[in-house]
């Protein structure tokens, strides 16, 4: 099916994210049966298979037109017997994957460098990218029916990004920030996520506050302790996030982390990928990009940088910051009591 493959294709490579339930049946596909012209998958990511080749490589065929290069793929499914058996419970298929790049210049008796856009930038600018973050119930599966907690209650906080017709991402929490007014660089301030992705309430504090390991590449859970500012009356609390969102090419790194302060054994611990990545948790982690693969360079970074209390809307996302109300729907998160909703 036409929604079991997402394809980004670049100037120089085309990569292909392939959903291991191919054939849409429900049934998972064994990787080495999936090849893009004879290609294996270079990685497997949540019953992702990804395929990156450059635009000769792996059988593709070329076709010229009067407006378009167009680069052909296949991707070929060859079913293997089950277990020692000869049985085959599927059939083969092969789907025809193609890159069209627009032909902008002609090339004449003058000498000219011909240039092109690549249709999936093209549909990339036009494409929105929707970040949200809720408050989710105890088992995850709901938003929560209300919004007040007692103090040091675990609040359950979801961060995600829709990605509609995009190739798969990958979500990270970049900064978080606790206020009393909805203004974010309002005063009091109490920086929750600094660092790119370092959660420091529970070394500051001691609570109980940290990123649950990562389930879904698109999402993630947090789980922190109910607050309140001392040197305010009011009993609510504005939290917002800026958030952003890689495709699965680009790495992690000291820029692209999620990263929690562990009680129990004093040390920082992340939620998916290397622990050695949350080492400049207690420093500074700009300027210290650790040596980048190329596919670090040729992958694509969308970031939220709204950091407002109400929904911003941009060109490329809509970001939907935590703000919630005691018994409404205005603005904060409330302790203490509960509201009858």
């Amino acid at each position: 099916p036409a929604e079991s493959v997402s394809v980004h294709c670049g100037e120089e490579k085309v990569t292909m994210a392939v959903k291991r339930d191919f054939l849409g049946n429900g049934q998972l596909i064994h990787p080495r049966d999936l090849t893009l012209g004879g290609c294996l998958a270079v990685d497997a990511v949540d019953h992702i298979l990804l395929f990156q080749t450059e635009l000769h490589g792996c059988g593709s065929n070329k076709t010229i037109t009067e407006e378009f290069l167009i680069y052909s793929f296949s991707l070929i499914y060859s079913p293997t017997p089950i277990g020692n058996t000869s049985i085959l419970k599927t059939n083969p298929a092969e789907v025809t994957v193609q890159c069209h790049f627009k032909r902008r210049n002609y090339v004449s008796s003058n000498a000219m460098r011909p240039t092109w856009t690549t249709f999936a930038s093209e549909m990339q600018t036009n494409q929105q990218l929707q970040f949200s973050l809720r408050l989710m119930s105890e088992d995850w599966l709901s938003r929560m029916p209300y919004n007040a907690y007692f103090l040091r209650e675990i609040m359950n906080i979801e961060a995600s990004v829709l990605r509609g017709n995009h190739v798969p991402l990958r979500l990270f929490v970049d900064s978080c920030v606790a206020t009393a007014h909805p203004d974010p660089e309002s005063t009091p301030r109490y920086p929750l996520v600094t660092n790119h992705g370092c959660l420091t309430d529970a070394k500051l504090t001691g609570a109980k506050s940290y990123f649950m390991p990562r389930s879904w590449e698109d999402k993630l859970h947090l789980q922190l302790e109910a607050f309140r500012f001392q040197t305010v009356d009011k009993n609510s609390v504005y939290i917002t996030c800026s958030l952003k969102a890689t495709t699965l090419d680009v790495p992690l790194d000291l820029q692209h982390k999620t990263c929690s302060f562990l009680m129990e054994t004093k040390r920082w611990v992340a939620s998916g990928g290397d622990n050695q990545l949350c080492s400049c948790c207690e420093t500074s982690c700009d300027g210290q990009r650790e040596k980048r693969s190329l596919a670090a360079d040729t992958g694509t970074i969308y970031r939220s940088d709204a950091i407002h209390s109400s929904p911003l809307r941009g060109l490329d996302f809509i970001n939907d910051p935590a703000v919630w109300s005691r018994c409404n729907a205005g603005c904060g998160i409330s302790f203490h009591e509960r509201c009858n909703l």
